[in-house]
């Protein structure tokens, strides 16, 4: 699955549209020559980020970090927490501010 595209689409009861993305960062590495290539081969973050952005009326972006382990529990929690209307907390998941 590509990182661009959202794991899941979906629709709360209020009409509002979520996208719920789950991806891991690479460190910033310092400057210098072929910065570019060694970001390219730099190992990833062990934690994943778990993302929920709705766009309209106005933008809410609502993040989270959990481990490899639990990134599907997260996601499953996220969906179904957004699915009946609540106000996502997922168990096992950091909030990042």
């Amino acid at each position: 699955m590509s990182g661009l595209r959202p794991h899941v689409r979906m629709v709360a009861p209020d009409g509002r549209e979520w996208e719920l993305y789950a991806y891991r960062v690479r460190p910033q590495l310092e400057e210098g020559r072929f910065r570019r290539i060694r970001r390219l081969f730099a190992p990833r973050v062990p934690e994943w980020t778990v993302q929920a952005v709705s766009w309209a009326p106005y933008p809410i972006d609502i993040r989270w970090t959990t481990s490899s382990e639990l990134r599907g529990h997260v996601l499953a929690q996220v969906e179904g927490q957004l699915a009946r209307g609540d106000h996502p907390v997922p168990r096992n998941a950091k909030l990042v501010l």
